[in-house]
């Protein structure tokens, strides 16, 4: 190996292309995949979406390569919304969203947007999480208008309820441009195995590229699972940095390579802390709603309610909430 690594073979490859060698001259031609644990499979990725059981091609190690920084000076649209349960009257909460948006040229930052406010009223968590998303595609919508050719990057996996407000808010982001991004910090990805995908990847990795940065690609890719199709990669944007997973429309995987996005966002990370990119930190950090800001606007909105008389009632319903004792009864400060 050292042989061909002197002869500017990469690293990776070569340790890549012994074991497979080793292991089917071992086994056979046809020999049996193995999972990390040794037992005999082919795994894959799964996911559900929509209620529908999507899989994925299987793993290998064939589908990683190493991402190269791509410098560049595209204006990029990222925005973030924090949410709070402003009151809880146990049929029903008020949720309170945080929003931010910002444009970045390349990674010099050109404006914010924000930080404003939203309130709506849910019986269900499932409603309160589709108002979120559509509080975020709203805010992208207004500054695509402004910069039409931008990346836009969200927190959020590109996965919206079908038939949902969120959901038509997506179609129209993509009616006016296939350069979204989404850029969750968690994921339920699984293996066909049980485990979590971007663990079973990130120890996969670790084997060939050890302290190096790198996309595994394609995760899932399907035109039809929702408006705009679906492409899911997973990549580590740094040495050191754990694996992201990265959504994005089947348009943009058909224009742009997954190794270019993941090479974009490499660009875009913030080395004081490396591996996630510097405009979503920005306006994540921006959009925190701190305990002091949330027992304020709930003093602002008792205010505003008791001028309609509605205020009682609403505290009658909190019963012995932490809200009620909080504020009526002026305990648990």
């Amino acid at each position: 190996m050292a042989l061909l690594q002197r002869s500017g073979y990469l690293d990776p490859d070569v340790k890549i292309l012994v074991e497979k060698l080793s292991e089917m001259y071992r086994r056979g031609a046809g020999g049996v995949q193995l999972t990390l644990e040794g037992t005999p499979a082919k795994p894959y990725p799964v996911a559900k979406i929509h209620g529908a059981r999507i899989r994925g091609p299987p793993i290998s190690e064939s589908r990683f390569r190493v991402v190269d920084e791509l410098p560049h000076d595209f204006h990029v649209v990222s925005v973030d919304a924090a949410a709070r349960i402003l009151f809880d009257a146990g049929s029903y909460k008020i949720l309170s969203a945080k929003v931010v948006a910002g444009v970045w040229r390349g990674v010099e930052r050109v404006k914010l947007v924000g930080p404003y406010k939203r309130i709506q009223l849910f019986e269900n968590l499932e409603e309160a999480g589709s108002w979120l998303a559509e509080v975020e595609l709203e805010a992208a919508l207004r500054l695509v208008r402004e910069y039409p050719s931008a990346f836009i990057l969200f927190d959020r996996p590109l996965v919206f309820t079908p038939e949902s407000r969120s959901s038509r808010a997506y179609s129209m982001l993509l009616k006016r441009t296939w350069r979204v991004i989404g850029v969750p910090k968690s994921t339920s990805l699984r293996v066909s195995t049980g485990e979590s995908l971007l663990g079973y990847l990130f120890r996969l990795a670790e084997k060939y590229f050890k302290g190096l940065p790198w996309v595994y690609y394609p995760v899932l890719e399907n035109p039809r699972v929702q408006p705009g199709g679906l492409a899911v990669s997973v990549a580590r944007l740094s040495p050191g940095a754990p694996p992201f997973r990265v959504d994005a429309p089947y348009a943009l995987a058909e224009r742009l390579d997954a190794e270019e996005v993941a090479g974009m966002l490499a660009y875009l990370q913030d080395f004081s802390s490396p591996g996630y990119p510097l405009p979503l930190k920005i306006v994540h950090e921006l959009s925190r709603i701190s305990q002091d800001e949330l027992d304020l606007d709930r003093s602002l909105l008792l205010e505003d309610l008791s001028l309609s008389g509605v205020s009682t009632r609403m505290l009658e319903d909190a019963a012995g909430s932490e809200f009620k004792s909080r504020f009526i009864w002026g305990v648990g400060d």
